[in-house]
């Protein structure tokens, strides 16, 4: 099984009420999260990074740490680490689950039948597509084991 259908698989079995082994979030608020990081990562949103002129240093060293550091491994990676405002939906009440779950295994599909050589986006810069894959499907499957999915 790929991790593309394990990722889907994973999505498909959360309900509206599971709940999270750590962190503040809902799971309704979990997948808009999960929702809003793509849209930014994908350009579909346009975001403006809070320290403009460190972004690209600390994207590197972002990239280098989940790659070369953690090797992707979601056990290694910090929890309840203090997130961007506009990812931040703990506050946020009467999301539509269904519309979020759905939405979001149509990005999940998105991202891994990227068919460009690069993207460019504001946490990164310039990536290659293997990178940027990488980096959603961690992303993802981390808030996924956060509710006990994966």
């Amino acid at each position: 099984m790929s991790n593309l259908d394990i990722v889907l698989k994973s999505i498909d079995i959360l309900e509206e009420d599971t709940k999270p082994k750590w962190g503040k979030m809902s799971c309704p608020q979990m997948l808009k999260h999960c929702n809003r990081f793509i849209q930014v990562y994908t350009n579909e949103v346009k975001f403006k990074a809070p320290i403009s002129l460190l972004s690209p240093i600390f994207g590197k060293l972002h990239i280098f740490w989940l790659k070369y550091i953690i090797k992707y491994n979601v056990n290694k990676y910090f929890r309840n680490l203090p997130t961007l405002r506009y990812f931040n939906t703990y506050r946020i009440k009467n999301i539509d689950f269904t519309k979020e779950k759905e939405e979001l295994a149509d990005r999940i599909k998105f991202v891994m039948d990227f068919d460009h050589n690069y993207i460019n986006n504001t946490f990164h810069g310039k990536i290659k597509s293997k990178t940027f894959k990488d980096v959603v499907d961690f992303h993802t499957r981390y808030h996924l084991t956060q509710f006990g999915v994966i």
